[in-house]
């Protein structure tokens, strides 16, 4: 995925059977717990040559005890390594009821895909090899923390009388060790109409598991532009304190500002949205987890960062899901 996409936030569940589904059966998190999910898949992957193929068997309960062993054996069949760190998160992690558990659970995980391998035009591979991710339309909802930060509740910013949705597509190819992801977003601006938003991460490769995978992009005002989001790196938020903005080699703090405000009685305001995401799988049998978030703030014409940094409004999803084998 090239570093200037929107982020996905996609965490595979602790599961070792196989998890390939239809969209239909996307479980929200909020709305059952992952040993709840685990009882009630019903299909498993077999590999022949390295082809991922889907058959339908009974359902069972996965032991998620053995998760670990699984990801050691999934990097023998597709000649990855071990990302240790990863796995110990994965293991650890719970993954309970509740909004923003699984936005939490994965916040630790550290990226480990290539995005320089392939060139911007290179077009990713999606057969029977590859397994496709898919969110389903998530409803955003409004959150005031986020690792130690605070956000406004005031709704200058994401228009609360509407439906804010988001939804990913993320396509992994073990075989050919290949990753990108498609993304879709409507946005409705306090004052404004609702506005699609719509764009492809490239391409990236990984040689890992678990896979850990970020993108983060910017929509600017015209419906359906989207451009590099302008921080350093894939940051999870536009926020390095409560005070503070996430430092840019490419712009000044002021044009930062102006960028993602939506104060229109500034006239440098560009009313444009950070939004993020991160995907992970521990595995090409994993069910996965997957979460989103948006940003921007709304300050008067000669706010100074602190100020503006107090008005930054975020909107978040989180949604548990099953992988599909295309054909």
């Amino acid at each position: 995925m090239k570093r200037n996409t929107l982020k996905i936030i996609i965490a595979s569940t602790l599961l070792s059977s196989a998890s390939y589904a239809d969209i239909s059966n996307i479980t929200p998190a909020s709305t059952a717990s992952l040993s709840q999910i685990a009882s009630s898949l019903s299909h498993s992957v077999s590999n022949v040559d390295n082809n991922i193929n889907v058959e339908t068997t009974t359902s069972n309960i996965i032991n998620t005890a053995d998760l670990k062993k699984d990801i050691k054996e999934d990097a023998e069949k597709f000649d990855l390594q071990v990302d240790a760190d990863a796995a110990e998160i994965l293991q650890a992690f719970s993954g309970g009821e509740g909004s923003g558990e699984i936005t939490e659970g994965i916040k630790g995980l550290k990226e480990n895909i290539n995005t320089d391998k392939f060139g911007d035009d290179h077009v990713a591979t999606l057969d029977q090899d590859t397994i496709e991710y898919d969110t389903g339309w998530m409803t955003l909802t409004k959150v005031t923390s986020y690792d130690s930060k605070t956000y406004s509740s005031s709704n200058d910013v994401f228009d609360s009388s509407a439906t804010q949705q988001a939804r990913g597509r993320v396509y992994v190819n073990f075989k050919l060790q290949e990753i990108s992801a498609d993304v879709y977003a409507k946005i409705t601006r306090t004052g404004g109409t609702e506005k699609y938003y719509t764009y492809n991460s490239g391409t990236a490769s990984f040689n890992s598991v678990p896979i850990v995978a970020k993108t983060v992009k910017r929509f600017d005002l015209t419906e359906g532009q989207t451009d590099h989001d302008m921080f350093d790196g894939a940051q999870d938020t536009m926020l390095a304190s409560n005070t503070t903005l996430q430092s840019s080699e490419f712009s000044t703090t002021q044009e930062m500002i102006d960028l993602y405000n939506h104060d229109t009685s500034d006239s440098d305001a560009e009313s444009a949205i950070f939004t993020y995401g991160k995907f992970t799988t521990a595995t090409a049998a994993s069910v996965g987890l997957g979460s989103m978030a948006f940003e921007a703030g709304h300050a008067p014409d000669g706010a100074n960062e602190a100020t503006f940094a107090g008005t930054v409004e975020r909107l978040e999803a989180e949604a548990t899901l099953v992988g599909k084998a295309m054909k």
